[in-house]
């Protein structure tokens, strides 16, 4: 049974929150604490007056133990489609595997160096033209500077994600 298919409707976010939360038999406030929020998050996702970030949606999926696709687009209200979903869910984990979460961290890590590379190449240009840079420049300078802060601290939001998940799973 394909219940993706079947149940296609990207609308049952709200309620597939609340019908597992309620079925885990926890409150708001503590699956807020759970996964890192506070219980006006979770009751803006179940009235579908907000949605989750995606780490925070990785983290639902995780602790309800079915696949985001699952939670946001398959009715879960029926007991037989909840575990059908959460069946189909472990068989293809997607990157849950511990071989898919290496992947990615290696590739996190081969950006890593990308980035430091062309760090080290505009540091050294700069230092080539020395004292006499125009104004322009200095502009260019600062902004790639913050353009590098930014792509390190992403880098180390995924590879925090991908560890969570990681140590999460065994």
């Amino acid at each position: 049974m394909d219940i993706v298919k079947q149940g296609y409707n990207t609308t049952h976010l709200n309620s597939n929150i609340r019908i597992l939360r309620k079925g885990m038999r926890i409150s708001q406030e503590e699956l807020a604490n759970r996964i890192g929020l506070n219980r006006g998050n979770i009751a803006s996702y179940e009235n579908g007056t907000a949605e989750p970030k995606i780490c925070n949606l990785l983290k639902l999926s995780h602790l309800f133990d079915v696949s985001i696709v699952y939670l946001t687009q398959v009715d879960l209200r029926n007991e037989e489609t909840l575990r059908a979903a959460r069946e189909a869910s472990r068989k293809n984990p997607n990157f849950h595997t511990d071989e898919s979460l290496q992947s990615y961290l290696q590739r996190a890590n081969e950006l890593e160096q990308v980035i430091d590379g062309l760090s080290t190449c505009c540091r050294y240009k700069l230092k080539m033209v020395g004292g006499e840079m125009s104004k322009e420049m200095q502009i260019v300078a600062m902004h790639f500077e913050e353009l590098y802060d930014t792509a390190q601290a992403l880098l180390n939001e995924h590879r925090s994600l991908l560890n969570h998940f990681g140590n999460g799973k065994k």
